[in-house]
């Protein structure tokens, strides 16, 4: 079962090749081809756990300590449940890969994107936008 975070559920539709390091990268694609699948093949079908603290995505990050994320003491915390509060989706609960992808795509508007990603790097560099988001999230093959 993979364990994802709640911001992550954006992160991973949008994710462009960028990144913190080479073995983050690579890391990130494969959780990616895991949860929205490649041409031809569908994503996921297995359930997923939705949390508030290092996932599968954070493993390979150079940021993570034992303590959390050394780039912002922590405050992703607060930002993965103010998430799932904003989506209707709880913490710690398992869901099927499609339910949790239905229900972001049911709930995320603009706002919460905005409020959500605003003050992430990969936003400030132009990578996210909600219109793309929302397109990946319509186009999604499970």
């Amino acid at each position: 079962m993979m364990r994802l975070r709640v911001h992550h559920l954006l992160c991973s539709a949008l994710y462009a090749g960028k990144g913190y390091s080479e073995e983050f990268c690579e890391n990130m694609q494969k959780v990616v081809r895991r949860l929205w699948g490649e041409p031809g093949r569908k994503g996921i079908e297995e359930e997923l756990k939705l949390i508030a603290e290092p996932d599968e995505i954070c493993t390979a990050c150079p940021n993570l300590s034992d303590n959390g994320c050394e780039l912002d003491d922590n405050r992703v915390v607060s930002k993965d449940e103010a998430l799932a509060r904003a989506l209707g989706l709880e913490t710690e609960r398992i869901y099927s890969a499609a339910e949790l992808l239905r229900t972001v795509e049911k709930n995320l508007t603009a706002e919460i994107f905005e409020d959500s990603c605003h003050n992430c790097e990969w936003y400030a560099q132009g990578l996210c936008h909600y219109e793309n988001l929302m397109e990946k999230y319509r186009n999604r093959r499970i």
